[in-house]
C-alpha cells in the first residue's frame, strides 16, 4: 500500500512542507549554486507515481524556490526526476541516497545530473527538518 493515498494528500503535505524550507538560508543556496539556464524557466520537476503527482522547483523574485504542484504546461524544467512516491517520500526523510537510487533505478533522471549533484549537501539539511514538520502536523504514521 503506498504511503500516500492520492495526489492531494501528497501535495497537502509537501506544499505545508515546502512553504516553511522554501525561503532558508538552504533554499537561497541551492538557487545561487545553480548555473540558469536561459533555455529553462523550471531548476527541477519531480514526476510521482502511485498515486500520480507532480512538483516543480522555480526561482522566485527573492533569489529563493517557490513550488509548483500538479501539472504546469508553461514549465520547462533542466532537471526531471521521476520515481513512485514511496520512494520520493523517503528520500525527502534522508532514507534514499540519490546515486545509490539512480544506480538502482529506483530514480530516472533527465538533464544534467551534475547540476543536481550540486544540491544534495543542502538538501540533507532539510531531511530531518521533513520529519519534524510531519510530526508536528499529526502525521507521525509517514516517519517510517
Amino acid at each position: 500500500m503506498a504511503i500516500f493515498q492520492s495526489a492531494e494528500e501528497m501535495y497537502q503535505v509537501y506544499e505545508g512542507f515546502f512553504n516553511e524550507v522554501k525561503d532558508t538560508e538552504q533554499a537561497k543556496a541551492i538557487m545561487s549554486s545553480y548555473q540558469k539556464s536561459d533555455q529553462h524557466n523550471a531548476l527541477v520537476q519531480y514526476i510521482y507515481h502511485n498515486p500520480e503527482a507532480k512538483m516543480a522547483w522555480v526561482e522566485n523574485d527573492r533569489g529563493s524556490i517557490d513550488v509548483v504542484f500538479g501539472d504546469a504546461e508553461e514549465l520547462n524544467p533542466e532537471l526531471t526526476f521521476e520515481m513512485t512516491s514511496d520512494v520520493g517520500h523517503r528520500f525527502w526523510l534522508g532514507e534514499v541516497d540519490l546515486t545509490q537510487a539512480l544506480a538502482r533505478q529506483q530514480m530516472k533522471a533527465t538533464g544534467p545530473l551534475s547540476k543536481s549533484l550540486k544540491v544534495v549537501p543542502q538538501l540533507k539539511q532539510w531531511y530531518p527538518l521533513y520529519r519534524e514538520y510531519l510530526k508536528r502536523i499529526g502525521r507521525e504514521e509517514l516517519v517510517v
